[in-house]
Parts: structure tokens; sequence; C-alpha cells
């Protein structure tokens, strides 16, 4: 049993956050968006689409693409890096912990990982626009295996 645990700020940071690999069971997640979208809701973990293998990690809430609220927690060990996308019908966003706009925090234990990022000024694409535009994130998320 593989435990690590990393609190970052943004600002270019390049920690490992290392995973055990692991099948995901249970678990959801709480996402607010404002700025060019808006969206304030919970969704469940999406078991078949969740999984940490060797130094990759998906955790899917919901169903990528989907109209309803759909979240992927992303990581690379190897990368040092991870991500969140946040998506609801046509609109997504992504952040990443070395881009510099959040603040991330992880407790990754034996069975059980949970997640906060808090993302300033991130950047999305605003297809009513056609332009860049930007967002404000909160995610708390919670997986067990």
């Amino acid at each position: 049993m593989q435990q690590a645990g990393l609190a970052a700020g943004g600002g270019g940071n390049r920690e490992a956050l290392v995973i055990s690999p692991r099948t995901y069971t249970s678990g959801s997640v709480q996402a607010k968006v404002t700025g060019f979208f808006t969206v304030d809701g919970t969704q469940q973990l999406n078991k078949p689409a969740s999984i940490t293998d060797e130094d990759q990690t998906w955790i899917q809430y919901g169903v990528s693409g989907a109209q309803e609220l759909n979240v992927l927690f992303t990581n690379s060990t190897a990368l040092a890096e991870n991500g969140v996308t946040i998506g609801v019908g046509p609109y997504t966003v992504t952040a990443t912990s070395s881009s510099g706009e959040c603040k991330t925090k992880f407790d990754v234990q034996a069975a059980t990982i949970t997640g906060h990022y808090s993302c300033a000024g991130s950047t999305g694409y605003n297809n009513k626009t056609g332009q860049m535009g930007k967002i404000d994130i909160e995610v708390d998320f919670t997986a067990e295996s």
C-alpha cells in the first residue's frame, strides 16, 4: 500500500502526486464554475472510466461530453502534473497543477483519494463568442477503491 499526500499552490508546481494502481468503486465531486458559463452541482463517480494504472490516473465523474455536469481528474506521476476538466453541455474548461492559476490539495490513502482545486482566472473557449474567456473554479472530490 502506497500512501502520499501533496498540498500545492499553483505557480508552476511540479511535485509528483504518487497514486498506487487501483480501480475506483465509489465517490463524488462537487464543482462550481463561474465566468462565461456557470455550473454548481454534484456528480457521482463513473466507475468503468476511473482507474490508476502504472503512473497514470483517470477519475471520471459523470459522462464526458454529456449535457449534465462531468468532471475528469487526471494525474501523471512521470510528468509531475495533474489536472481537472469540467464540462457541461458545449462548455469545457481545464486547469492543471502547473498552470499557475490553481491552488490544489490532495490526500492519497490506501483506499481513498480526496482532492481540492481552487482556480482563479482559468482560460476556456467560449463557443458562443468564439473567444477565449475566464473562469473561476472550485472542485472537491473523493474516490474510493
